[in-house]
Order: structure tokens, then C-alpha cells, then sequence
């Protein structure tokens, strides 16, 4: 469904090799084991390790090598293992995006993970370049997920 500016949501999918309990455990335990934090985090590069605090209003954020911590967002759903919706900081605010992942099982070792990254229209025209790089580096990041939980 489209904005009222416009501006669709960004919505990619993927089928995991794996059951609904370890998807979300590997989406939120072990984001530094499969995300590409060497480009894709606030610091690229500088980056030990990213750490998820399990409950509703709990922090997503990277933990740099020299201990500073930089917050990716802010948890404003947690229902392990089927949701987990959180803030997106990682863009400047002062207004942030919003990002919703559902996890369905398939079956016994199968789950289809839905990504959904709204907000878009609240940013200013000069943030909006920041839409076409999440757009086309949410499916890579969804497919190292996939490739994380089938290994």
C-alpha cells in the first residue's frame, strides 16, 4: 500500500531452511555473525560485535572496538519467536523508519521470514536516498540470514 506522498514501504521475503525458533534466535542472537557489519553498520569496519536487548523498548545496537556503542533502534514489538518490529536509527533522525520482521513457519524445518521497512514518507526530501540503498541492501542482508540459518 502506498503513502499519501507516494513512498511504499520497503517488503522483502525469504524461506528459511531452518525452524521458526532458531530464524528469530539467529536474527536477534547472532546478527554479528551473519550481517555485513564490515559495510553495513554505523561505523563499518570498527564494528565487535551487535547486541539485541530482548524486550519491548530494548536497544539494537553495535558495540565498537574501542567499547563505545552506537544504537541501530529501539524494540517496539518482541513476541519471539513470530515478531520483532524496532526503530531504524541508523539514518539521522530526528524522525526514524520503522522495520517489522514476521516469522512463519513452513513446517517443521522451514520458515518464511517478512520484512517490512515503513516510514519513509516522514523524511525529508534530502534522507530519501537512504530508500533506494535499503531497498536493493535488504534482500542481500535477508539472504545472508537464509544462508546463516540453513548452514
Amino acid at each position: 500500500m502506498k503513502s499519501s506522498t507516494g513512498v511504499e514501504p520497503i517488503r522483502h521475503a525469504v524461506t528459511v531452511e531452518a525452524d521458526q525458533a532458531r530464524t528469530f534466535s539467529t536474527f536477534t542472537r547472532r546478527l554479528v555473525t551473519w550481517w555485513p557489519i564490515d559495510s553495513f553498520a554505523i561505523e563499518p569496519g570498527n564494528v565487535q560485535d551487535v547486541r539485541v536487548e530482548e524486550h519491548v523498548d530494548g536497544r539494537i545496537y553495535e558495540v565498537l572496538k574501542d567499547g563505545r556503542e552506537r544504537d541501530w533502534g529501539h524494540i517496539l514489538r518482541w513476541e519471539p519467536p513470530a515478531l520483532v518490529a524496532f526503530t531504524w536509527e541508523v539514518i539521522q533522525g530526528p524522525v526514524f523508519t520503522e522495520v517489522e520482521l514476521v516469522f512463519k513457519p513452513l513446517g517443521p524445518s522451514l520458515t518464511r521470514v517478512e520484512m517490512t521497512h515503513k516510514g519513509w514518507e516522514n523524511l525529508t526530501p534530502l534522507l530519501m536516498d537512504y530508500y533506494l540503498a535499503h531497498q536493493s541492501g535488504w534482500p542481500m542482508i535477508l539472504g545472508r540470514l537464509q544462508s546463516a540459518c540453513s548452514a
